[in-house]
């Protein structure tokens, strides 16, 4: 029976800069901090967007009724002109 062969490791490719040479990023820049800035503000606005997006559509377009805050009223049959 042949023996197995060992699995081989893939050379890194030829492209990859090697860690010493990537360029550092200025955090105390402003076009940085304009950046991460606007990244925020999108990953706070985007849940906030779909959520509210999706029970719109519930609403609008597939005619559910919209959820209210206080509990519905107790008509009583006696009361009621």
């Amino acid at each position: 029976m042949p023996e197995p062969a060992k699995a081989s490791i893939p050379n890194a490719p030829a492209s990859r800069i090697p860690p010493s040479r990537i360029p550092r990023v200025d955090t105390s820049s402003v076009a940085y901090k304009q950046a991460a800035s606007k990244y925020m503000r999108l990953m706070i606005a985007m849940p906030i967007l779909l959520v509210t997006s999706y029970y719109l559509f519930d609403r609008l377009a597939l005619g559910h009724e919209a959820k209210s805050l206080r509990g519905t009223p107790v008509v009583d049959e006696a009361n009621k002109e």
